[in-house]
């Protein structure tokens, strides 16, 4: 179940460890409310960064988050898909930067008119990460 906490996307008790995109109904970091379009919209910024960062060599996934990466690469993109593959997630992953971005894409996943944009980010942030698969 995703939740919010202190303004925060919280998904099956585990908050991202540096996230900064509250969930559609919470508040943003000055208060505001924040739409499921600010959302997206952060989660398109973190998923670039995050690329940038891996392919400059600045950051290096844990195996765990690997071999998350690797489960995600080969399933249907969808919020309950998301939800469960982050459930009982290992330590390593739930401190790791990936999270950062998975978990409040679940939002935006669960969304009837889903944001095609964040998907295919997603889906090439992946598939970076799984050139095997």
């Amino acid at each position: 179940m995703t939740d919010v906490a202190g303004g925060y996307v919280v998904l099956d008790g585990i908050r991202p460890a540096l996230s900064r995109a509250p969930c559609q109904i919470g508040r943003g970091l000055v208060g505001q409310p924040v739409t499921t379009i600010a959302l997206a919209d952060e989660v398109l910024r973190d998923a670039a960064r995050l690329l940038q960062a891996y392919e400059a060599g600045q950051w290096v996934p844990e195996q765990a988050e690997r071999e998350l990466a690797e489960g995600l690469a080969l399933g249907q993109w969808s919020g309950p898909f998301l939800r469960a593959s982050l459930r009982d997630i290992p330590p390593t992953v739930q401190s790791g930067r990936l999270i950062d971005v998975l978990a409040p894409a679940c939002e935006i996943l669960d969304q009837a008119d889903v944001d095609e944009d964040v998907v295919r980010r997603l889906r090439v942030l992946i598939d970076v990460l799984t050139p095997d698969i």
